[in-house]
């Protein structure tokens, strides 16, 4: 029993007659006639009594009934979870994010959109985010990317750039800036492997023919920040994640670019598809004006 036999077995039923089954359903009386004979075939029963363009069903067709009408019920059901899913009342979407500042925005613009979908969300680190994305692990990602990913479909958001982050009681306190050459070989707590915010300060180091001296590596902006409050070293941190700790001060890097933008990812073959859609969605409206 398939669906098409399905429907055709119940547009009978409910109609009277093969002619206006077929009428109900909007296909040939030949191709409703196929379907019942392919029906009862299967079964091994014949299911109506033809005659006088009125179907009356046989005992086997009355038996199989009940399991047809509970199968339609099924398949109305699901029908109305797909659509309700597809008009996005309902589902689920799993979010990476590296940046809660610039995603909060978005999660909140989403949650208020679609009340129905259920939201979860994941912080980790830009290599991390892109890793999962790529293996299916999560639908949609807020990364940060020195350029657009030739493998994902990428929505640029907001600029940032890397800050050195100095306590509040340190003689660079009172400065907006430092020159790059001012940073070698000064004791500096970094952030993890995977770290676009790591991997911007390298790369600008690098090329200035800078080195300084890497005193510990930690996993997040936030231990990266209470490490340089309690004077462990100096830190670095996006423009956008300062926040406001009166025990630390960001200081721009003059005479080297390290910058790059915040990013909503995802897989190119999902990204116009359902919530996915919507949450690329929601970060347009969020930030539209700066794209």
């Amino acid at each position: 029993m398939n669906l098409a036999q399905i429907r055709a077995f119940r547009a009978i039923v409910m109609h009277g007659g093969f002619s206006t089954a077929a009428q109900s359903l909007g296909v040939s009386q030949s191709a409703v006639t196929q379907q019942v004979k392919a029906l009862e075939e299967a079964l091994g029963a014949r299911l109506f009594h033809r005659g006088g363009g009125v179907a009356e069903l046989t005992q086997a067709g009355r038996d199989l009934l009940p399991q047809v009408h509970r199968a339609a019920m099924v398949l109305d059901e699901l029908g109305a979870s797909i659509s309700a899913a597809r008009e996005l009342r309902v589902g689920h979407l799993l979010a990476g994010i590296c940046a809660p500042h610039v995603a909060m925005p978005i999660l909140k613009r989403f949650m208020t959109d679609f009340p129905g979908v259920r939201l979860e969300v994941r912080l980790d680190n830009s290599g991390s985010l892109l890793d999962r994305l790529a293996a299916h692990s999560f639908d949609v990602a807020v990364a940060t990317l020195s350029e657009p990913h030739p493998d994902f479909f990428c929505l640029e958001l907001a600029a940032q750039q890397v800050l050195v982050l100095v306590p509040g009681d340190h003689p660079w306190a009172s400065r907006s800036s430092i020159p790059v050459a001012a940073l070698d070989g000064q004791p500096f707590v970094m952030r993890e492997q995977g770290s676009m915010t790591r991997h911007l300060f390298q790369a600008g180091l690098a090329a200035s023919g800078i080195a300084v001296d890497e005193r510990l590596s930690l996993g997040s902006r936030e231990t990266v920040k209470e490490a340089v409050a309690a004077g462990v070293g100096l830190g670095i941190v996006l423009d956008r994640e300062l926040g406001h700790d009166p025990r630390l001060r960001g200081l721009a890097v003059d005479g080297v670019t390290m910058r790059a933008a915040e990013y909503v990812v995802a897989l190119p073959e999902v990204a116009p598809l359902g919530v996915v859609a919507g949450f690329i969605g929601a970060a347009r409206a969020v930030y539209g004006a700066a794209l």
